[in-house]
């Protein structure tokens, strides 16, 4: 989320931008010389806990997401789009070398606007900053359109560093309805919190934990704050997809997808309230049925009904043993404030 700062570019963006303006560099977003990626091979998500880590890719796992929520997003088109991109950060970064020269290009291209990237820089989106449109929160949306979110914008920031360099130690970091990147700078053992709701800027970590309310429990546990493996950061992604079949009652659809983000990441504070409160619809829904039938639960019905209600309230105590603490009223309105602010000093 945006914060209601002014923006800081830190010299170094505006050093590395003159070089690059100088060096006559001339870039479409999509062009026909970039790296190409083609795809024979139709993975679903069911694939991914199979697929090894350090052959995870964030942004291919992202279109997948996207696919699952319409069959008719072409993923090749979208990879090479990816592709592309970072083929130009590549050209922008040139012979220089360093962590921070590709991560400020990296930067750089998404939210300077210049020849590099046809003045299309990517943006924050004031009108909906919870990403509760449909598919607001896809990969391919933000691209589409580039307007995003704290679920998009980041992913898009991942999948970009992974092409340019998979070697860079950067990181998805997953706080209460929020998720940034982190960069561990190699050549100075610097550590950055990366907020790509703010043009890729950094904040510290007290502001992090106060702004969304991460309590220590979940630090301590690891549930919040810290740095996510790719598979880990995915297991996120598809909390868009439980959203989707959780609004269209598909509750049993959902609650497998829970099992999935929890096998990729058992402390997943998402996935285990998720599961929790999708246990407990299952539980209600079933019980709704009978009545609508008039008539009283069999023995099984009886022992299945009481069966989710044991698990759902199992769920919900583990994620609290790790820190989750349910959304209040309050700290909604205060990260909706935060936006106004922040929309407000945008529009200045």
């Amino acid at each position: 989320m945006p914060t209601s700062k002014p923006h800081l570019r830190c010299a170094a963006t505006v050093a590395l931008a003159l070089l690059v303006t100088i060096a006559g560099v001339s870039l479409s977003v999509f062009g026909s010389d970039a790296n190409s990626s083609s795809v024979a091979d139709r993975l679903t998500l069911w694939d991914l806990p199979a697929i090894p880590e350090q052959e995870t890719d964030i942004g291919y796992w992202a279109l997948v997401i996207a696919r699952e929520c319409d069959s008719t997003i072409d993923i090749d088109h979208y990879l090479r789009a990816l592709d592309s991109m970072a083929a130009r950060i590549r050209y922008m970064v040139g012979p220089r070398d360093g962590d921070m020269v590709r991560f400020v290009m990296t930067q750089m291209y998404q939210f300077e606007p210049g020849e590099w990237n046809g003045d299309q820089v990517f943006s924050y989106d004031f009108d909906d900053p919870l990403g509760q449109e449909s598919g607001a929160r896809l990969l391919t949306t933000y691209l589409d359109t580039h307007k995003g979110n704290c679920v998009s914008m980041p992913t898009l920031f991942l999948a970009l560093m992974e092409r340019v360099d998979p070697t860079i130690p950067f990181y998805g970091v997953a706080s209460p309805m929020h998720l940034f990147c982190r960069l561990h700078d190699r050549q100075d053992g610097k550590v950055w919190n990366v907020e790509a709701t703010n043009g890729g800027n950094s904040v510290r970590d007290e502001w992090i934990r106060t702004q969304y309310g991460v309590s220590q429990i979940a630090i301590d546990s690891g549930s919040y704050l810290r740095e996510l493996t790719k598979k880990e950061y995915i297991a996120e992604l598809i909390g868009i997809l439980i959203s989707k079949h959780r609004r269209a009652g598909e509750y049993e659809k959902a609650n497998r997808l829970a099992d999935l983000i929890l096998e990729l990441n058992p402390r997943s504070l998402l996935g285990l309230v998720q599961k929790g409160a999708l246990l407990g619809w299952l539980g209600q829904t079933m019980q709704e049925q009978i009545v609508t039938e008039g008539r009283r639960p069999t023995v099984e019905e009886d022992e299945q009904l009481r069966l989710y209600q044991i698990e759902s309230e199992r769920y919900i105590k583990r994620a609290r043993s790790l820190g989750w603490e349910p959304e209040t009223r309050e700290s909604r309105e205060r990260y909706l404030r935060t936006v106004r602010e922040a929309g407000a000093s945008e529009r200045e």
